[in-house]
């Protein structure tokens, strides 16, 4: 009867450390700065699926880089102009951690932006929603980090430091 104890105990050690498969949905938000004031655009199309049993996690997140909506046509052209959308379509994410300390989380791995691809961690909260998870967290760029030229309006140059958030959420597929 003890050994069957252990090797029940064993097994059940190995299934909760199983690497669990999730969809994940999300958004992008960007925001930019110049002399005059500052913006945002926001992109629903993250997509992808990730793979986890913390702190593992393997997986891609893209987004469609077409689709970033600031509110203004005429700057979401110039946006998907300095982003060569038509060579680089995409953003992806190739996900290698996250980890999670109560609902602070962190979520790394290597980002591909406009051909240039950078290892990224990126902070944040991470919050169950029943036998799913949401993340919320951004980081710190710049234009030139990406082989990007920072856009030009109207004579103002816009700053090279870019905000960017994530917003995610993560459900288990059965």
């Amino acid at each position: 009867m003890r050994r069957f104890a252990v090797i029940l105990a064993w097994l059940w050690g190995a299934l909760a450390q199983a690497p669990q498969l999730y969809v994940v949905e999300g958004s992008v938000t960007y925001v930019g700065r110049m002399p005059l004031g500052s913006w945002q655009g926001t992109n629903p199309t993250a997509r992808g699926q990730v793979r986890w049993a913390e702190p593992e996690a393997s997986g891609r997140v893209c987004v469609d880089m077409s689709k970033f909506d600031s509110g203004i046509g005429l700057r979401d052209n110039d946006a998907r102009g300095v982003l060569e959308v038509a060579k680089y379509p995409q953003s992806c994410l190739d996900v290698s951690a996250l980890r999670r300390d109560g609902e602070r989380a962190v979520l790394e791995g290597m980002l591909e932006i406009h051909g240039v691809r950078k290892f990224m961690r990126i902070e944040g909260t991470l919050r169950p929603e029943g036998d799913a998870y949401r993340f919320a967290g951004g980081f710190r760029t710049r234009f030139t980090e990406w082989n990007l030229k920072p856009p030009t309006v109207l004579f103002l140059t816009v700053e090279d430091g870019l905000e960017v958030r994530l917003e995610a959420r993560a459900v288990p597929v059965r």
